[in-house]
C-alpha cells in the first residue's frame, strides 16, 4: 500500500512538472512572437533608424531586447482588462469583447463571451504596440532634425564610439525609451495573480500576425 502511495505521488509530481515546463515554454514562445511583431512594426516605421539602433543583426537584437518588455506590457494589459471588467460588469465586458459562444434565446447562454478577457488583452497589446511604434517613429524624426541642426554637437552629445558614428542609433534608442517610460503605467507586482485561476480558463494568447 505504501509503495502504491509513493508511486501515485511520484506520478502526480511528474505530471505537474511536465505541465509546468510546457506552460513555461509556451509563454516563452509567445513572448518571442510578440517581441518579433513589435520589432517588425518598428522596422516598418523607420527602416534606417531601426538598423542604426540595433546594428547589423538588427531584428535578432531587437527581439532579444523586447522579450522582457512585452512581458511587462502583457501584465499591464491584464490589469487594465481586469479593471474594466470590474467597472463595467461581467455581462457588459463579455458583450464588448467576447466573440464565441451563442445565446439560445431561452435565458441561458452557452459560453457567450467566454473568450472576452483574452480578446481584451489582445486589444490592449495591439494598442501598446501601435503606441511604441509611433514613439520610435517620432524619436527618429526628432533625432534627424537634431542631427541636421548641428551634426558635430549631435555626435558629441549622443555618440559613444569613435567619431560618434553610433550617435543616431543611440539618440533614437534613448528618446523612444523615454517616451515608453512616460506612457508606462505603474507596475504593481502581484496584481495580476489575484484571480489567476479564473483567467487561466478564459484567457487566450494575444493574437499575432
Amino acid at each position: 500500500m505504501k509503495k502504491l502511495q509513493i508511486l501515485v505521488i511520484a506520478l502526480v509530481g511528474s505530471f505537474l512538472l511536465t505541465a509546468g515546463l510546457a506552460t513555461a515554454k509556451s509563454e516563452k514562445n509567445e513572448a518571442k512572437q510578440l517581441a518579433k511583431q513589435e520589432c517588425k512594426a518598428d522596422k516598418k516605421a523607420d527602416k534606417a533608424a531601426f538598423k542604426a539602433t540595433y546594428g547589423k543583426r538588427a531584428m535578432r537584437t531587437c527581439v532579444k531586447g523586447e522579450k522582457s518588455e512585452v512581458g511587462a506590457e502583457k501584465r499591464a494589459s491584464k490589469q487594465a482588462c481586469k479593471a474594466e471588467r470590474a467597472e463595467s460588469g461581467d455581462d457588459a465586458f463579455a458583450e464588448k469583447y467576447g466573440t464565441n459562444g451563442n445565446d439560445k434565446g431561452k435565458g441561458k447562454k452557452n459560453g457567450v463571451g467566454k473568450n472576452a478577457f483574452g480578446k481584451c488583452v489582445s486589444a490592449e497589446m495591439e494598442d501598446e504596440q501601435e503606441s511604441d511604434s509611433e514613439a520610435f517613429k517620432n524619436a527618429a524624426k526628432e533625432c534627424k532634425a537634431e542631427r541636421k541642426a548641428d551634426p558635430d554637437a549631435f555626435a558629441e552629445t549622443h555618440g559613444t564610439n569613435k567619431n560618434g558614428k553610433n550617435a543616431f542609433g543611440k539618440c533614437v534608442s534613448a528618446k523612444s525609451e523615454a517616451a515608453d517610460e512616460e506612457d508606462e503605467p505603474g507596475d504593481d507586482d502581484g496584481m495580476d495573480d489575484d484571480d489567476g485561476a479564473e483567467d487561466s480558463e478564459e484567457e487566450e494568447a494575444p493574437e499575432t500576425a
